[in-house]
């Protein structure tokens, strides 16, 4: 059974926006799991899914077993984020993201910095 299959399946019994969404993020990412987020006063309980490169997106459902059959259609490993946490490459991504950032204005600075001694100024003429 291929991957559309297993989405097509699921979503003939249930039609969760939320988790549409969620199954075209998936698309062709690799090394997924599944993290179920316990419902808080303040939001819904939540499925977030992370890649392998700690990527992530996450789909609010109704109850845990909604999540827990969406992941198992989906054939993606699910853990309960309240007993285990979070991944290790989720939590470092937005640094990562944030220091390749600083690095590429870091280097658009200095090819500015370079260009700009090269440029000739009325005192050089």
């Amino acid at each position: 059974m291929g991957f559309s299959d297993r989405i097509r399946g699921f979503f003939s019994k249930r039609n969760n926006p939320d988790l549409v969404k969620l199954a075209g993020w998936m698309g062709d990412r690799k090394g997924l799991e599944g993290y179920i987020e316990p419902r808080t006063a303040t939001n819904p309980t939540t499925l977030l899914m992370v890649d392998r490169e700690g990527a992530y997106a996450r789909a609010a459902v109704g109850e845990p077993e909604e999540a827990a059959a969406f992941c198992k259609a989906m054939g993606v490993p699910v853990y309960d984020a309240a007993i285990l946490g979070y991944p290790d490459r989720m939590k470092g991504r937005p640094r990562r993201e944030e220091a390749e950032i600083r690095g590429d204005i870091d280097a658009e600075v200095a090819a500015l910095e370079k260009l700009l001694e090269q440029t000739p100024t009325d005192d050089d003429r």
